[in-house]
């Protein structure tokens, strides 16, 4: 027997159907509980994921991989267009010696099915980066971008720090949870930015969090984007639109060889970098170094507030 679960991340409304006895139910609970909703809840869905035993053949044309492009402990993807407009996915895991996951969605990225193979962790892995995908490629053109970045609540406020894998994105986040007072993490891997009708940008949690298990249905206004620079000293320094672009860019998910999903992630950045500070901090894996962060980020706040 299938089941429908109905899910709410960043004020988008997404479902998941699959087999009521599968293992995966139960691996879903951590992480997206939180964000559960009844099946009944107004509002229209941006997609829908089925997993199922298989899809048909039919003819494939590859537009993307990155297979031996990547750092190791990624996950391999093979991208292939279909005679009907739509596209399907090839998911390696690290350290799998076959395809644990295709995916086949159609070209509005409203409806998915899915089939797993593999382990146990292989396959609820797969499944985790699927709906990942369908989010990500369902709201791009909906003001909407999933980021690859650590993120705090400081005063009513949300701020991301991005930056290259290991440049320590996680640790900065930790410093300010534990030097200063009031701060709570809010997403360790992917938090969602979103900006709504009246222009204001917003952060969210999200079910996925990366190693950390912080799966928080929590939203506040973006009051920051900062990204983090190993360097010798710690110091602060404000990005112009063109610096902020670039830096949000390489930390925005995104189809970038599909025109229409590139231009909804091009027009949302935009947005957010018009109405948010970005900064570059470059800094030691120090307690100062959130100090210094939190007093400069936070400074066009207190001016206004003053």
């Amino acid at each position: 027997m299938m089941q429908k679960r109905t899910y709410k991340v960043a004020g988008h409304l997404f479902s998941v159907v699959m087999d009521a006895g599968s293992f995966i139910w139960q691996k879903m609970e951590e992480c997206y509980g939180p964000f559960e909703v009844s099946s009944d809840t107004e509002g229209s869905q941006v997609f829908s994921l089925v997993v199922t035993d298989g899809i048909g053949q039919e003819n494939l044309t590859p537009v993307y991989s990155n297979v031996g492009d990547h750092e190791p402990g990624f996950i391999d993807l093979n991208v292939f267009t279909t005679d009907d407009g739509g596209h399907l996915f090839e998911f390696i895991q690290p350290m799998s010696e076959t395809v644990n996951g295709r995916m086949k969605i159609d070209g509005r990225f409203a409806e998915a099915v899915l089939v797993l193979d593999g382990s146990r962790m292989h396959r609820w892995l797969t499944f985790n980066v699927a709906v990942d995908f369908c989010f990500l490629l369902s709201t791009s053109s909906l003001d909407t971008v999933l980021t690859h970045a650590s993120a705090v609540l400081y005063e009513g406020r949300a701020y991301l720090f991005l930056g290259k894998s290991g440049t320590g994105k996680s640790t900065h986040s930790r410093m300010w949870q534990e030097s200063l007072d009031g701060v709570e993490l809010m997403n360790d891997d992917h938090p969602v930015i979103r900006v709504d009708a009246d222009g204001k940008a917003y952060a969210y949690g999200s079910p996925w969090s990366g190693k950390t298990h912080c799966y928080k249905n929590v939203s506040a206004p973006l009051g920051g984007v900062i990204r983090i620079v190993r360097a010798p000293h710690n110091k602060a320094r404000r990005l112009s639109p063109v610096e902020a672009y670039a830096s949000l860019m390489t930390s925005c998910s995104g189809m970038t060889w599909d025109e229409d999903q590139a231009h909804g992630r091009d027009r949302t950045m935009q947005k957010i970098i018009s109405v948010t500070p970005c900064w570059a901090m470059e800094c030691l894996p120090e307690p100062d170094a959130a100090s210094v962060c939190m007093k400069a980020v936070t400074a066009p706040f207190k001016e206004d507030e003053a």
